[in-house]
């Protein structure tokens, strides 16, 4: 996708952190947004922050919710007449000790960050496949590609979602409908992060949200299915993880990444 003037990108969890971050930098692209979100308040707030200039329709929508689903699908399609991209971002991230974590909380983080962006892509899949052309990028997690203590479920999903991207970017090659998965390490001021004391061990680091949003503009102007955003160098971890768990545990105990994890989870209120 050489460029994103006039393209028309569906956006979920869009109403803050890194989706508001993502929203602004495709405006600024010149892009034709459809940001998605549970909270129409902080829609609305961020589509009158966007400008008067910026093409843009908020659709407040949980994405669990198959009818909310599919009215963010028809929305979109009625207001730019197609879905260039889609941006699976909307989800839930909890820490703590698993054995104490409410199976109904368990329950929403998997329907959250796997299934809604499975079904919101099954969705859409059809007219760019008749069309030949379209993008779904998917954010995973690196915890999800390494295995995250004290984030199991966290972890589950962002696994799944990881490794059904690159199944389904597999099934689609040659149709002109790409799917990319970008995998991000911690992330300042998101998530656990948004709480100043919490402190990413240096050993591992955390990016900025921009570097997030600079690795999602690369894919769409030149497609990969996996693209892993870290300030520190993460690929022997996770090669290591595929030849030994334990060992690549064991090195996440010495990086204090472990404990890390260990005191939020325990000091999350």
């Amino acid at each position: 996708m050489a460029s994103l003037e006039d393209k028309v990108i569906v956006l979920t969890g869009a109403s803050q952190g890194l989706g508001a971050v993502m929203a602004r930098g495709f405006a600024a692209a010149g892009a034709r947004l459809v940001l998605a979100a549970r909270s129409a308040d902080k829609l609305a707030a961020l589509a009158k922050d966007l400008g008067s200039n910026a093409r843009v329709i908020v659709v407040p929508c949980d994405v669990t919710k198959d009818a909310d689903r599919q009215t963010l699908v028809t929305r979109a399609r009625a207001e730019f007449g197609r879905i260039d991209v889609l941006v699976n971002n909307a989800a839930l991230e909890e820490l703590g000790h698993y054995a104490e974590q409410d199976p109904a909380m368990l329950e929403r983080i998997i329907a959250t960050n796997l299934l809604a962006p499975m079904l919101l892509s099954r969705a859409v899949l059809p007219v760019m496949l008749a069309e030949g052309r379209g993008h779904i990028v998917n954010i995973a997690s690196l915890a999800g590609r390494t295995g995250m203590p004290f984030g199991a479920a966290y972890s589950g999903s962002k696994g799944g979602l990881a490794e059904w991207s690159i199944s389904l970017a597999a099934e689609l090659r040659g149709t002109g409908v790409a799917v990319s998965v970008i995998c991000p390490g911690f992330v300042d001021d998101t998530g656990m992060f948004s709480r100043k004391e919490a402190a990413a061990p240096r050993s591992i680091g955390a990016s900025k949200p921009q570097d997030v949003m600079h690795a999602i503009m690369q894919v769409l102007h030149r497609p990969r299915v996996e693209v892993i955003v870290n300030p520190k160098p993460v690929r022997l971890l996770m090669a290591l993880k595929a030849l030994s768990p334990e060992a690549a545990l064991a090195v996440g105990r010495r990086l204090g990444l472990v404990d890390f994890l260990r005191r939020i989870a325990t000091h999350k209120g």
